[in-house]
């Protein structure tokens, strides 16, 4: 039904005069805290929006927008994920180079494991059963088993890694930021497979997958996303979207893919034929708003931004606004799709 009424919003939206948007804001809710921030994450057994902030993770209810808890120590907080076994939330911490499992009832520690420095993005392969925690400085992914509930043998990629993704079948995908490129890994022996360039991609971001068509879809720095077919490293095209992203989701139900950006927009794109996408619309957001979740049930998006003091422009190809924000004033933003 999400589908053919999103599919009836793009061609309304297409035609003369059209004003239905896409996605429209539903809810603003107040987080305070510092403003320093970086990964979403939702989980849709819980209904729950984790947001990663200065030296903790927020829990909201998606539905309701209440603040339900917080993981707490955790210093230089990143990245966020759920063991769909356990229920177990894993979080890491950059400050303290650890990933720890939080008890998704009292959200105390369970346990934690080391990783390598600047821990950042998490993904949860479920082909091997691993938690899977980029490490700006290290250069490399540290794999956490959540059977063993131990570290593994880092897996070295000879430069910066950023967001990564799974497809479920063996292979774990993951940007790698400073040499515009995306490495394959095979997620059970952690051997990397490939290593595909990703011109005219600058500074890969955010990553994102549609599973059933093998297609990856990276957001990137210099204003731009590539498609990549996920079996032989092809770059299929290439699209324009905004400027400072540092995040890319997936609704498997409209089949597509979202690329929020610091400037303030979301960027819409659609496959409109087997290998044939294209931007379907841009959505204004807020200025800072370069990370997201979505619930992939309703559709529904979450961003996060705080208020801006002040802008500076950068230059440069990658170049995007750098800005000051209100302290205190971070906040989450839901929106929901176009009626």
């Amino acid at each position: 039904m999400k589908l053919a009424v999103a599919l009836l919003v793009t061609a309304f939206c297409a035609g003369a005069g059209a004003q239905t948007p896409l996605y429209h804001l539903v809810r603003t809710v107040p987080l305070g805290g510092t403003t320093k921030w970086d990964y979403l994450y939702f989980n849709p057994a819980t209904d729950r929006v984790f947001v990663s902030h200065g030296d903790e993770v927020t829990v909201v209810s998606g539905r309701t927008g209440r603040v339900v808890g917080a993981l707490a120590d955790l210093p230089g907080s990143h990245g966020i994920r759920v063991d769909p076994a356990t229920g177990l939330i894993y979080a890491d911490s950059a400050g303290r180079g650890d990933v720890v499992a939080f008890d998704p009832k009292t959200f105390r520690p369970v346990f934690s494991a080391p990783v390598l420095p600047d821990a950042d993005g998490i993904n949860y392969d479920a082909f091997s059963k691993t938690m899977f925690v980029s490490g700006g400085d290290g250069d490399g992914l540290t794999p956490v088993s959540t059977v063993t509930r131990m570290s593994g043998p880092t897996i070295a990629l000879g430069t910066s890694p950023e967001f990564h993704v799974s497809d479920d079948a063996g292979s774990e995908y993951v940007d790698l930021v400073d040499a515009d490129a995306l490495a394959r890994i095979d997620s059970k022996t952690g051997k990397v497979v490939a290593r595909w360039p990703l011109a005219p991609c600058q500074e890969p971001k955010g990553l994102a997958i549609d599973p059933k068509t093998r297609r990856l879809f990276a957001s990137c720095a210099n204003g731009l996303a590539v498609v990549v077919d996920a079996d032989s490293g092809k770059i299929v095209t290439a699209l324009p979207i905004g400027r400072g992203t540092d995040a890319a989701d997936f609704d498997p139900e409209t089949k597509r893919f979202l690329a929020p950006a610091g400037d303030g927009t979301l960027t819409v794109v659609a496959e409109t034929a087997p290998d044939a996408f294209s931007v379907v619309g841009t959505v204004k957001t807020e200025p800072g708003a370069r990370t997201m979740a979505i619930d992939p049930a309703t559709g529904r998006i979450f961003l996060v931004t705080a208020t801006v003091l002040s802008t500076t422009p950068e230059t440069g190809p990658t170049g995007h606004p750098h800005y000051v924000f209100a302290p205190g004033s971070l906040k989450l933003l839901i929106y929901a799709p176009g009626a």
